[in-house]
């Protein structure tokens, strides 16, 4: 199949792309990476009337990393992330991104895109929530800031409008004494599109557990920040009899979907066992 028609805009800047957002925010499609897109475009579930390139705007290939956070440009790929000499700084983010589909869709898929996508199981949400952080929108009305827990609406829907682009991913720098894991489970191995995904972090002062944080994705739910009601029992106490109680009840928290791929009974036990062995690797390495 080929895709159904539609117009082409190679924009220079993020005020010529923000402005082409704004004269048909409906019909106007922002083009990065296109990993996800492309497949779209070609299958005909997406006919939009302008295609809007940002691939050549110098601005939004910035990366930095400050004392506190790490900022990521729209145009970033995935594969440049990754090979960001500064990457393991970020905890669970520098497990997660060489796990993002395969080398070949890493060197063209951007940061950005993979979050403004919304794939509820995919990989960097549920980085950019354990992390804590947020998405900066630009629109021709100005920017602003969207937190990491508004930023995901509904699986595949953010917070963006229409005319906004996202501009820039932050995630925050992981708290001195941070240690943080992440895993997922996947049908076919490596680069295959999660069942599951989650992530832990947890500060750690003389050899203890505190502010465990716990994040699971999966289909049928946008990335889920499991309550500090849940997670409170692990401060200072990993036994076992704690782990199998917090991650029983995390998934008890979640609303997944079956699919061609799994019950959502199937993955509320995937997401019990990986919690679970999240939170043993967790105490098991504690400084």
């Amino acid at each position: 199949m080929h895709p159904a028609p539609f117009d082409y805009l190679a924009a220079r800047s993020v005020e010529q792309a923000c402005q082409a957002l704004s004269e048909d925010p409906g019909g106007t499609r922002v083009l990065a990476g296109g990993q996800s897109l492309l497949p779209r475009l070609v299958r005909r579930l997406e006919r939009p009337d302008r295609l809007v390139d940002i691939t050549r705007i110098a601005e939004l290939q910035a990366l930095s990393a400050t004392p506190d956070a790490l900022h990521i440009g729209a145009a970033v790929t995935q594969r440049t992330g990754e090979l960001f000499p500064r990457l393991g700084e970020f905890g669970v983010l520098a497990q997660a991104l060489p796990r993002v589909g395969k080398t070949t869709t890493r060197n063209r898929g951007t940061i950005c895109g993979s979050i403004a996508h919304a794939n509820p199981a995919a990989e960097l949400g549920v980085c950019l929530l354990a992390l804590g952080g947020e998405v900066t929108a630009v629109s021709t009305e100005g920017s602003r800031s969207i937190g990491a827990q508004e930023f995901f609406v509904a699986p595949f829907r953010t917070a963006l409008r229409t005319d906004e682009l996202a501009h820039t991913v932050t995630f925050l720098r992981p708290a001195a004494g941070t240690v943080g894991y992440f895993d997922e489970v996947t049908l076919r191995g490596a680069g295959d599109t999660p069942l599951v995904s989650a992530a832990v972090t947890s500060t750690v002062i003389d050899g203890r557990a505190g502010d465990v944080r716990i994040v699971v994705g999966g289909a049928g739910q946008v990335p889920v920040l499991v309550s500090s009601a849940i997670t409170g029992v692990l401060d200072g106490a990993l036994d076992d009899g704690a782990v199998d109680h917090v991650s029983s009840a995390a998934a008890a928290e979640l609303e997944f979907h079956g699919d061609a791929h799994g019950s959502a009974d199937h993955r509320s036990r995937l997401a019990v066992h990986i919690v679970a062995r999240l939170l043993r690797r967790l105490r098991e390495n504690l400084p």
